[in-house]
């Protein structure tokens, strides 16, 4: 089946205010060139600078915990703790926990290379309730990314989690107390099993899948520019198949991910999603139980996305750890930048407007064409980090969209008829 389009506007009543006080208040903590490390430009290069590996500064940006003063780093935990969610073992007690299983790590054969200090936070843009701006927080197995919009919340994705060992007890107090047990991503794991176990052999013999995963599809640097993007086609098994309290188990497995999410964000994302369930598909492979290498779970809907996967440890080799990644086919990086995110395929867009010729010689006009008339239609033309070039509304059919002036390259063509969703297409200039 095609992929069903999704949507971006979600009602919000998240405190920005709170979060944008907090980020203020760590920013005048810092010296200048503190400031300067920090505060980043919010483009569509830099929104894509995270990963789930050890590898510290060298696939991040921003500030490392390690390299601040107790009062720094408490300003800045502040800031992630005022930006997600208060759920028992998800949004900031999650994110504590996996800095912590970093410091267990570290102790137990992993090496300086892990540690509750390297993790890092950016802002990408100026904290502010009227602008666009970002905050990224994470380090190994841990990506953050909350964008906001004139004092709203306009997307909590892409949010990468994973953690090995799956249990441990603190031996120290850097992030948790000493003698803590905890078990970052056990509700992620008995929520997707329980959805797993509530299926008949039947549906569960069509939610199988024969492919094999080594890792998540769409981690780092995948739909940012990489090999791999949202799939055109769900696989698996449709929601529409299943019973209502078949579908209230997916929408139970998808609430550990969102719930990382600020709760008023959680609660309005979630709601959404449910609504979207009988278009949702779900999908595995492996065993199903999460207990060996290459056990993988998938949740695909017009707008969530949700994987969990099993690898064997890195550094506990004879135990496996997790994997998981949250995405949202519109809302990753607030849908900011398309070419990115692909919550909009070209395959919808076609069904809405054609432009030609594509690709054009700069200095040519652009030709739009809608596939119906519409009385108001807006465009927008933007370059790749996400600056408006051209924009305009027309009435009727058709327009033409100049380009004197343009550089050669890719550009994103974003189509909005009145009382419709707005679509996406790439344009080349020559």
């Amino acid at each position: 089946m095609a992929a069903v389009k999704g949507t971006k506007k979600v009602t919000q009543t998240q405190d920005v205010a709170a979060v944008v006080t907090a980020a203020t208040a760590f920013i005048a903590t810092l010296t200048t060139a503190q400031q300067a490390t920090l505060l980043q430009t919010f483009n569509a290069t830099n929104v894509a600078k995270w990963s789930n590996l050890p590898c510290g500064s060298q696939c991040r940006i921003g500030l490392q915990l390690s390299n601040l003063t107790t009062a720094q780093q408490a300003a800045a935990l502040a800031v992630v703790q005022a930006a997600t969610g208060t759920a028992t073992n998800e949004g900031y007690s999650e994110i504590q926990q996996l800095r912590a299983a970093d410091d267990y790590l570290n102790t137990n054969g992993g090496g300086s290379g892990y540690g509750s200090g390297l993790y890092f936070i950016a802002f990408l843009g100026t904290p502010s309730t009227t602008g666009t701006w970002m905050l990224q927080f994470g380090g190994h197995h841990l990506a953050t990314n909350i964008t906001f919009g004139n004092g709203a919340v306009t997307g909590a994705t892409p949010k990468f989690e994973g953690v090995e060992p799956l249990s441990f007890t603190t031996a120290n107090a850097n992030v948790l107390a000493t003698g803590t047990t905890v078990a970052p991503l056990s509700s992620e794991q008995s929520t997707m099993l329980a959805m797993l176990n509530g299926l008949t052999a039947d549906q569960k013999a069509t939610a199988k899948l024969t492919a094999t995963f080594s890792d998540v599809l769409l981690g780092p640097n995948t739909t940012e520019g990489g090999t791999t993007g949202f799939p055109t086609t769900k696989v698996g098994l449709a929601c529409s198949q299943l019973t209502s309290a078949q579908q209230d188990l997916v929408v139970a497995a998808m609430a550990p991910w969102v719930q990382d999410a600020d709760d008023a964000t959680a609660a309005t994302l979630l709601a959404a999603y449910k609504a979207q369930i009988a278009s949702t598909y779900i999908s595995y492979s492996g065993t199903g139980n999460f207990t060996a290498n290459g056990d993988y779970a998938r949740i695909d809907g017009p707008n969530v996305w949700i994987e969990f996967v099993c690898q064997t440890g890195v550094v506990f080799r004879n135990n496996i750890h997790y994997h998981s990644i949250w995405r949202d086919h519109a809302r990753d990086y607030g849908g900011n930048f398309y070419t990115t995110v692909t919550g909009t395929k070209a395959a919808v867009a076609a069904t809405v407007f054609s432009v030609y010729p594509n690709p054009i010689t700069t200095g040519l006009g652009l030709e739009v064409v809608l596939a119906k008339t519409s009385p108001s239609t807006t465009y927008i033309l933007r370059n790749l980090l996400g600056q408006t070039v051209a924009s305009s509304l027309f009435s009727g059919i058709s327009t033409k969209v100049a380009t004197v002036g343009l550089a050669a390259g890719t550009y994103v063509l974003t189509v909005q008829p009145a009382g419709e969703a707005a679509v996406t297409s790439r344009v080349t200039l020559e």
